[in-house]
Parts: structure tokens; C-alpha cells; sequence
């Protein structure tokens, strides 16, 4: 692997880290829900380099199966992550059998699909009846609030569609799920960010701005020097809602709805 493919292994397993803490609690109460200590066969989609594929690893005795169309990132997974089945595969021509598994989850998942329903479809098919399709983490980025408003959450809505996912789709589960023939709990995670968190995270939030070209170097280490202050004086706030949707598979799932 080359200094540039590292780097961007790098910044991406980064990423899947931070996003895997956000919700980690949570995840759990989902776990227990879709019964996953009793699974015998799951299939995580969209894996990355594996940070939500090790942690159900750890909670369940499951054959566990893992894909993604990224060669880099299932080459990164599968070397830090023992007794998974590891795949590069998209997730909207998957070549595993109909009714082959208890769960399908995925985690930040469906806002980078350009087929969401196609791919959820997919999804459906390769489930068994009775089990369950589970988006662990959707963000929606049009509950984003912050204040002061240093327009932090309007960057990230540019950046995310300007690298082709969409910044709203936690507010679609539930419809596209439905569509789907699933019978659908949507639930949300609605936190503030505290402080600590605050000053933990922000200059990552900005460097992701920074990526996608909305500002200079310049321009970066003077919104961060402003943003410590604010947050050192406890006057800064940042809101965004995570979706997730559990979706249980019912037998009539051959005519599913026109999606939404």
C-alpha cells in the first residue's frame, strides 16, 4: 500500500471511529431489540474498515458477514478483524442466497447510496422472514443547530452533496423502509453536544469543510482559533438528530411499494 492509499485509510478509518462513538450506547439498546445474541447468521453492509464489524464480533456467537465495494477498506478490515467473512461487494447486486440471513445492518450507511431502494431491496432479500434490516445511524443535516451560528452545519450540507450523499436522509427511513414491506420502529438520537465533546471533535469537523474545498488553510485556523474560545467559554452549541430504523422482514414482501 502506497503513501497515498495509507493516508486515505487513514482519514477514513478515522472517520468510522468517530462515528461509531457517537451512538455506541444506543447501539446497544438495538442489539437487544433485533436480539442479536441469538442470531445465527448477520450480514453487515457497507463495513469500512470494520469499527461497528468488531464491535458485533465481540456481542455475538453469530457467523458474521461483512461486505463492501471499497478493496482497500475490506483489505483494512480484514486484517484487523479475526472470524468475520469479509467480501468486496455491492450492496445492490449482493450473490448471496434469498432468506440466508437473521439480521442486515449497515451504520452511516444509506446516505451514501444513489439507489437507497434498490440497495434496501437487496437488503430484504437476502433476510430471512422474521428477521431484521437495521440502520444502526442515518444523520439528517437538516436538524443541524448551532449557535453561534459559525455555519458549520450549512458547510457540511454543501460538502456532503457535493460528494454525492444526502445530507437529509434520516428523515427518510421510515417511508423508505415501509416502501420496503417492512413492518418499521424509527427511533432518534437527540444529544447536544457537551463540551468536552465539543472541544474533542470540532477541529475534525472543520477539516472535513476544509476537504472539500469551502475553505482555505487560512481560513481553517482562524474559524478554529474562534471556535476554541467559544467553546472554552462555554457559549457554543451544536445539535444534529441520528436516525435509525429497525425493520422487520414479513412475508409479504413481492410487490413492495413505489419508493418514496
Amino acid at each position: 500500500m502506497g503513501k497515498a492509499e495509507k493516508d486515505y485509510i487513514d482519514r477514513l478509518d478515522a472517520q468510522y471511529k468517530r462515528q461509531s462513538v457517537w451512538t455506541k450506547d444506543y447501539r446497544n439498546k438495538i442489539y437487544r431489540q433485533i436480539g442479536i445474541k441469538g442470531a445465527r447468521r448477520i450480514l453487515e453492509v457497507g463495513c469500512g474498515t470494520g469499527a461497528i464489524t468488531k464491535e458485533i464480533r465481540e456481542k455475538s456467537s453469530a457467523q458474521i458477514t461483512a461486505i463492501d465495494r471499497d478493496h482497500l477498506v475490506i483489505a483494512t478490515a480484514q486484517e484487523n478483524i479475526t472470524e468475520v467473512e469479509f467480501y468486496r461487494m455491492s450492496v445492490e447486486e449482493m450473490s448471496f442466497r434469498d432468506e440466508t440471513f437473521d439480521i442486515v445492518l449497515c451504520n452511516y450507511f444509506f446516505m451514501w447510496l444513489n439507489k437507497p431502494f434498490k440497495s434496501l431491496m437487496e437488503m430484504v432479500r437476502v433476510c430471512k422472514t422474521g428477521g431484521y434490516i437495521v440502520a444502526l445511524a442515518e444523520p439528517d443535516y437538516g436538524g443541524w443547530i448551532e449557535h453561534p451560528d459559525f455555519g458549520l452545519g450549512k458547510k457540511h450540507i454543501e460538502g456532503i452533496k457535493k460528494q454525492g450523499a444526502d445530507p437529509f436522509i434520516g428523515r427518510k427511513l421510515l417511508s423508505l423502509f415501509e416502501s420496503g414491506g417492512l413492518e418499521t420502529t424509527l427511533s432518534v438520537v437527540a444529544n447536544v453536544w457537551g463540551k468536552e465533546r465539543l472541544l474533542e471533535q470540532i477541529k475534525n469537523e472543520w477539516k472535513l469543510v476544509l476537504e472539500t474545498e469551502q475553505i482555505n488553510d487560512e481560513e481553517y485556523q482562524e474559524i478554529i482559533t474562534k471556535e476554541v474560545k467559544t467553546i472554552e467559554d462555554n457559549m457554543r452549541m451544536i445539535f444534529l438528530p441520528i436516525f435509525s430504523a429497525i425493520g422487520k422482514k414479513i412475508k409479504c414482501v413481492q410487490k413492495p411499494s413505489t419508493p418514496p
